[in-house]
């Protein structure tokens, strides 16, 4: 095996920490790397030269941004020009489901990213992931005011292809460590289209605490810490959420894995 370590970047996060788990599972030594690092593990995607040295004597790289964040496509593109400067092997970026989905500002910035990366001179593969599972008990379960409210900004009724964040974990580790998905871009859904109200139901019977839908209009609520700019793109997800639902094909992401993928219950329920 190489033994050259394969860089994550935001690997503190909830998707780079589980790459970086699911790396280590394979055997493959993994450099973590976040804003707050020191020396070789302190990579800040809007510092080039701290990327560019946290990236030496690697041999792949997995970029993934702050939710929300408005410089996201320059973020990218700084990590690819950096993948780039010191010849890394690959880059995998975590992009998001349908990323010219032109109400949604976070999602074209990612386009924007994608572009950078296609362009940067290194292999590459991007994977565009669907809402995460986890964000119904990690972020819409903690903004009401009664801890058994799980917040729904948008028509609980319509349908979300959730994807379970160890399945993109598991694939993100297949696509830096073998070779064939260079130069490919993957959707990743997951295997079910649940109304958020489904969501709640299931996640009150896995985990045995009475869970309930608190629904509110679009910009009523947001994650805390976000700016006016975050919020207003938060809002416009929720819109979009309650207009369309989210919608992907779960197949892309079981012909990776080798196996069924993750259902939302499964995904959810307390390890």
């Amino acid at each position: 095996m190489d033994e050259r370590p394969i860089a994550v970047l935001g690997a503190t996060g909830r998707t780079g920490s589980r790459v970086a788990r699911a790396l280590t599972a394979r055997g493959a030594p993994v450099r973590p790397l976040s804003r707050n690092g020191t020396g070789r593990e302190r990579a800040d995607m809007r510092d080039p030269s701290s990327l560019t040295h946290a990236l030496e004597g690697c041999r792949a790289v997995f970029v993934v941004c702050p939710g929300f964040a408005q410089d996201e496509a320059e973020m990218i593109a700084a990590a690819a020009r950096a993948a780039a400067e010191v010849g890394l092997d690959r880059i995998v970026l975590s992009s998001v489901i349908h990323p010219h989905t032109s109400t949604m500002a976070h999602h074209v910035r990612k386009a924007d990213g994608e572009e950078a990366v296609r362009d940067c001179g290194v292999p590459w593969t991007v994977l565009q992931p669907a809402m995460f599972a986890q964000s119904v008990t990690g972020l819409f379960a903690h903004l009401g005011g009664d801890e058994h409210d799980v917040v729904i900004a948008w028509d609980p009724t319509r349908r979300l292809s959730a994807l379970d964040l160890t399945d993109l974990a598991e694939v993100a580790a297949t696509c830096l460590l073998d070779d064939g998905h260079e130069y490919a871009t993957y959707e990743l859904a997951g295997p079910e289209a649940l109304s958020a109200t489904t969501m709640v139901e299931q996640l009150a019977a896995v985990t045995g605490r009475p869970y309930r839908v608190l629904p509110v209009e679009p910009g009523a609520v947001a994650p805390p810490g976000m700016g006016e700019a975050e919020k207003r793109d938060f809002a416009a997800m929720c819109r979009e959420y309650g207009t369309h639902g989210l919608h992907g094909n779960p197949r892309v992401l079981e012909m990776l894995l080798g196996r069924p993928a993750t259902t939302f219950a499964d995904a959810v329920t307390p390890r």
